[in-house]
């Protein structure tokens, strides 16, 4: 799950989010707009914060492309 996501669907600000997890609410905004890759503390406490839903993939951009998970596969 995107971080963006995960922030709406949890109706969390970045400003919120930015203070549970030790860094800025630009810095989240940079994330969630895939401006920047956490570096490794920041990713490590974002997946904790999520409980795992957002993941280091998701935050990196690696997985499967939008849809590849309804088709059950690559394309």
């Amino acid at each position: 799950m995107k971080l963006g996501d995960w922030l709406r669907t949890n109706g969390m600000t970045a400003v919120r989010f930015a203070e549970e997890v030790g860094t800025t609410p630009a810095t989240i905004s940079r994330v969630v707009n895939g401006q920047v890759v956490p570096r490794r503390a920041l990713m490590a406490a974002i997946i904790e914060a999520t409980d795992r839903q957002v993941t280091a993939g998701d935050l990196v951009g690696i997985g499967p492309a939008p849809g590849e998970r309804d088709r059950g596969g690559k394309a």
